[in-house]
């Protein structure tokens, strides 16, 4: 998860602090440069990308508040009413979904937003650790059955636990028939999209979301401190933070308004320098050749581990994560012992003792 920091954005982040500049808006370099970054990553991952469509932040928890705060600015819009002006005051209770292998940060983020966490359904998965679609689809029909109002579903493109990649085009088949909004925790795994072959294959609906969430701090190894959020309809973000007193007025802005329009912070440091020098020092094919070598040696290390008697691979590996655990072989018997305390054949995974 934790990558260690590209050379090249340690090297520029003197020069981010010398400069110092506030990244909520204007005409100058940390402004520029964050536009360009935000395209290239829409770009890297086969994000569609308008102009004013992302924003980078400290870190996915942010980027995951920012993205379910417009989620709910559009549902409650869709209702009606403005939750900007009105508050959540005697409505519905609105109902997020997560994977059972979804980060914490989306409980968080619907706490932070006064959604509660009763109203955060936890999806089963799959054998895959793949949020289960048929549960998911169960879920929405009872929840809208019970007068509550579901308003987005939030899958993952590669989890923390096992790397996996939710179904996420099936999910976007449900979130489509109930127009909910379709948010992508991408923050460590969007990248995968990059991997060759069947490694890919399982991102193809990730074009299909409202939202995406990735870190440049994870993969791509920019220093610490750089998370991003990307919109398929920018101005629906602005919508819901744009907030301009008399002396933030610009008159010279170019019709995209300023980032702090964008997201909950006014004062923004220069994120951007230290992906953008990240990502021109490796450049597109090197970036590619980073995600294809990671995830090829995680297949190596799987079909390892396969092969060997004293340990067990706990999890399919669909990007750059390995899940196995150390069943030591007691060498008279060839029994290894489970975690529930029961031997099990080395030669024979999974048959009686």
């Amino acid at each position: 998860m934790n990558s260690a920091p590209s050379a090249a954005g340690v090297l520029v982040a003197p020069i981010a602090a010398a400069l110092n500049p506030s990244c909520a808006g204007g005409d100058h370099a940390g402004v520029l440069l964050e536009h360009t970054v935000l395209r290239w990553l829409a770009e890297l991952v086969g994000f569609p990308h308008r102009p004013g469509g992302g924003l980078l932040t400290s870190g996915a928890s942010m980027a995951t508040v920012v993205a379910l705060a417009a989620a709910r600015q559009h549902a409650v819009g869709r209702d009606g009413a403005d939750v900007r002006e009105e508050g959540l005051y005697g409505r519905p209770p609105m109902v997020l979904y997560v994977s059972a292998e979804g980060h914490s940060c989306l409980r968080k983020a619907a706490e932070l937003l006064g959604l509660g966490s009763r109203h955060v359904r936890v999806v089963p998965v799959d054998g895959g650790f793949r949020m289960d679609v048929d549960a998911l689809r169960a879920l929405v029909t009872r929840d809208v059955r019970a007068g509550l109002r579901p308003f987005c579903v939030a899958a993952s493109a590669g989890t923390v636990n096992t790397g996996a990649v939710d179904a996420l085009d099936e999910i976007a088949d449900v979130v489509a028939a109930h127009g909910l909004w379709f948010h992508v925790d991408g923050a460590y795994g969007a990248l995968g999209a990059l991997a060759s072959g069947a490694a890919s294959a399982g991102y193809a609906g990730m074009v299909r979301a409202d939202s995406l969430v990735l870190d440049p701090h994870k993969w791509l190894g920019v220093p610490v401190g750089c998370g991003c959020v990307l919109w398929r309809d920018p101005a629906l973000a602005r919508a819901t933070f744009s907030l301009i007193p008399a002396y933030l007025c610009d008159d010279h802005e170019d019709g995209l308004g300023w980032f702090s329009e964008y997201g909950p912070e006014q004062t923004r440091p220069f994120r951007a320098l230290r992906t953008w020098a990240t990502m021109s020092h490796l450049g597109r094919d090197g970036i590619i050749r980073l995600v294809g070598t990671t995830v090829r040696l995680a297949h190596t290390l799987a079909a390892m581990i396969e092969a060997a008697p004293d340990f067990e691979l706990l999890a399919p590996v669909s990007t750059s994560i390995v899940a196995f655990r150390f069943h030591p072989v007691d060498r008279t018997t060839g029994w290894t012992t489970s975690t529930a305390g029961s031997p099990r054949s080395s030669s024979t995974a999974g048959a009686p003792s």
